[in-house]
């Protein structure tokens, strides 16, 4: 069944709640439908009783990969329910109604009344500490719930994937040509400097637990309570599977100094002092440290998720060559700030997170 989605009239709302209800799902009249597009169709339908629903329909024309991604999403929402999650971790996880294998469309939960990290950032560059340490809860929830053995992984569905960059040391004189953008040659050149410690990744990964693996700004969404008790909600779970925890945590601190970097004025030089980095400092080292409270790290730990920080910052810069065809100043920023952090993870170690550098030295 082809255009199951409404698309904000009358009629299709009838529709669409017909269609619910042969999946057994009824939560009467619709009063709003939210379309977003994105790699699929979506739509936040709320109805009349206060619930809402949040469908996901897979473009058909997509090809393999996005069907692949929604098989996924399904096995990691399905698994959700029977993993022994944390409680603070589950309910951050939208809960799985139906699926329509038909039209290849996911009913889930609707989370209502959440704000994006990326919204939230733009409104004060300062995230609150208790909205840090709420996702920094959520996340190493996750991250530490045992995880099945291997017929146990192959039972669930869900992929146990390998190191997931790709190395830039030897490109074809064809490949560097074809690259995205103007600057290509910059952002490779950019790899290839810190390919030795990209492989020191590769070489280290651990497949040990559940990881999200797109913890991007869009993909974590906050609602702050009146009792500063926010709430956290981890959204699109098409990439999960079974990887290393240190890819999410690095992640997430890539992704705040990322947009740290949409906010500074400075040249690289002026990058170097450490008076520059006080808010992504403030907002990185917080976030770890709340979430070592649950998973604690090592030293060798740290080091890798900075590394993988850098990682971030790098592949932000490839999208932009991918969207606009350009770095720009942010993503020559990106480049800078991303090989430092692979060249130099103890050094930034140590500035974000002071008291870790002077136990390991003593």
């Amino acid at each position: 069944m082809t255009g199951a989605l409404p698309d904000g009239s009358g009629v299709s709302r009838r529709r669409i709640r017909s269609w619910l209800a042969s999946l057994g799902v009824d939560h009467g009249r619709i009063i709003d439908a939210q379309e977003f597009v994105a790699r699929s169709r979506a739509v936040m339908l709320r109805f009349e009783d206060g619930t809402s629903l949040f469908l996901k329909e897979m473009d058909n024309a997509a090809g393999v990969a996005i069907d692949a991604a929604f098989r996924n999403e399904e096995a990691m929402l399905r698994l959700v329910p029977v993993a022994g999650l944390p409680v603070v971790s589950e309910r951050a996880i939208p809960r799985l109604v139906a699926t329509d294998p038909e039209s290849g469309t996911l009913v889930m939960e609707g989370k209502v009344g959440f704000a994006s990290l990326r919204e939230l950032v733009q409104s004060s560059p300062d995230i609150p500490v208790s909205v840090l340490v709420a996702m920094a809860s959520v996340v190493a929830g996750i991250h530490r719930t045992p995880v099945p053995d291997t017929h146990g992984r192959d039972a669930s569905g869900l992929r146990s994937f390998g190191f997931p960059f790709a190395s830039f040391a030897v490109l074809t004189p064809e490949q560097l040509v074809g690259g995205p953008g103007m600057d290509y040659p910059a952002y490779v050149a950019a790899m290839q400097a810190v390919d030795t410690e990209v492989d020191m990744l590769r070489r280290s990964w651990q497949p040990s637990s559940l990881v999200h693996f797109d913890l991007r700004d869009d993909n974590i969404l906050v609602r702050e309570n009146a009792d500063d008790r926010p709430e956290v909600a981890l959204v699109d779970w098409e990439m999960a599977g079974y990887g290393d925890p240190l890819l999410d945590v690095g992640t997430v601190v890539g992704q705040l100094l990322v947009q740290w970097l949409q906010t500074v004025r400075d040249t690289p030089e002026q990058l170097a002092s450490a008076a520059a980095w006080t808010t992504v400092r403030r907002n990185a080292g917080l976030f770890i440290t709340a979430y070592e409270h649950v998973a604690p790290l090592s030293e060798e730990q740290h080091i890798a998720v900075f590394r993988y920080a850098g990682l971030f910052a790098l592949m932000h810069a490839a999208g932009r060559l991918e969207q606009i065809g350009s770095l720009g100043r942010i993503g020559h920023l990106c480049l800078f700030v991303g090989r430092q952090l692979l060249k130099n993870p103890q050094g930034i170690a140590e500035l974000f997170l002071p008291s870790k550098g002077r136990s390991s030295r003593a």
